[in-house]
C-alpha cells in the first residue's frame, strides 16, 4: 500500500456521506484499514477546516486507532495462515507506527514480529524477553540485507556459544524502528 495512496475510512454523519478517504480518522501507518465511520455527534453542516480542529474528531480518531490495533492483535494472537498473510502484506507498514505514534508505541511494539536465531518462526518482543536467560538485560539484534545473510553471519557465533538469542532484522525500516524502542 503506497504511503501517498488516498483510501481508507469513509466518514458519514447521521448516515449522510461527508468525506471519502478521511485522513483525519486514522494515522498513516494504518492506511491499509478500510471501513465506515458514522457519527451522530458531528454537525451536518461541517467543513473540512472545522473537521481538522474538532476535539470530537480527535476522540473518534483515537477510538478508531485503538480498535484497529485491537483487531490486529486478535489476528496476531490467532496466528496461522491469516496472520502470515497479514504480516507479509502489512508488517512493514505497521512498523512505521512505532516511529509515528508515540501514544500507542507499546501496543504497536507488541504486534511486531521478527526473525530469530533461536527459531524458524517469527517471534515477538514479549516472547524474546520470556526466553532470555537469567542475567541478560539487553535485547540483541543483527541487521542484514536478507535472512540468509543474517543467519550465516559470523557475528552470531559468540552468541550461539553463550546460548543468547539474537533477533534478525532484515527489513529496511527495522534499524529505524529499533532506535525508537526503549
Amino acid at each position: 500500500v503506497n504511503r501517498d495512496t488516498v483510501e481508507g475510512l469513509k466518514l458519514y454523519i447521521q448516515r449522510v456521506f461527508i468525506m471519502d478517504a478521511a485522513e483525519q480518522l486514522l494515522p498513516r501507518y494504518l492506511r491499509f484499514m478500510r471501513g465506515v465511520v458514522d457519527s451522530a455527534d458531528l454537525p451536518l453542516n461541517v467543513s473540512r477546516e472545522i473537521l481538522q480542529d474538532s476535539p470530537l474528531l480527535n476522540k473518534i480518531r483515537a477510538t478508531v486507532t485503538k480498535r484497529s490495533l485491537a483487531l490486529i492483535d486478535k489476528v496476531t494472537q490467532k496466528g496461522g495462515d491469516e496472520w502470515e498473510q497479514f504480516w507479509k502484506a502489512f508488517g512493514g507498514i505497521l512498523k512505521e507506527g512505532v516511529i509515528e505514534d508515540h501514544e500507542n508505541r507499546e501496543d504497536i511494539a507488541q504486534l511486531l514480529r521478527f526473525s530469530s536465531s533461536a527459531s524458524d518462526e517469527m517471534t515477538g518482543l514479549d516472547q524474546y524477553i520470556e526466553r532470555m536467560p537469567d542475567g541478560q538485560e539487553d535485547v540483541w539484534y543483527l541487521t542484514a540485507e536478507n535472512l540468509h545473510v543474517a543467519k550465516n553471519s559470523p557475528h552470531l557465533e559468540s552468541f550461539k556459544k553463550k546460548g543468547i538469542e539474537v533477533l534478525l532484522l532484515t527489513d529496511r525500516i527495522d534499524e529505524w524502528v529499533v532506535s525508537h524502542l526503549h
